[in-house]
């Protein structure tokens, strides 16, 4: 992961505690720009095309890939619970040695944060009304183009696997 995740996670574990790193992992991975985060889009089309491969059928490598984000989207859903049930101990934000905000702002989810949805805020100073389906739209994108990719690579495994003759 790059640096800007790691100065992420030494400004705020300390007040989040331990389940920060699964969760900023899990978040990373839950919601990605298929434009500039292509390590992410991997994972996703390995987990795909291996779970569509055991699978068999494309039936089959449809649930897998379905269940396989489901899974994902829960592991997220539970470190975010763990998180507050936990405690948190809003204390004062100490930025450590070799941490900088600007490596923060260099996260790819946060860049894609910040281009796309900052200028439609921006935009709306013109006397324009606030467009709530025009700043969600980036992030349910983001949201729903790791079940298409896992699905997709899973029917491709169903396909590539072999036949086994009886």
């Amino acid at each position: 992961m790059p640096q800007g995740y790691e100065s992420l996670i030494a400004i705020f574990a300390p007040q989040f505690g331990n389940y920060l790193r699964p969760t900023v992992v899990m978040v990373n991975l839950m919601l990605l720009n298929p434009l500039n985060n292509i390590p992410m889009v991997l994972v996703w089309v390995g987990a795909g095309f291996i779970g569509g491969v055991m699978a068999g059928t494309k039936k089959g490598a449809f649930v897998v890939g379905l269940m396989t984000w489901l899974a994902c989207l829960g592991i997220t859903i539970l470190c975010v619970y763990l998180i507050f049930t936990t405690g948190i101990s809003l204390g004062s934000f100490v930025v450590p040695p070799g941490s900088s905000i600007v490596d923060i702002l260099g996260i790819p989810l946060i860049q894609g944060i910040i281009g796309d949805i900052l200028p439609m805020i921006a935009g709306l100073g013109g006397g324009g009304g606030l467009d709530i389906m025009a700043l969600l739209t980036p992030l349910i994108i983001w949201f729903i183009t790791p079940v298409i990719i896992v699905i997709i690579a899973a029917i491709i495994g169903a396909i590539v696997r072999p036949k086994e003759e009886f």
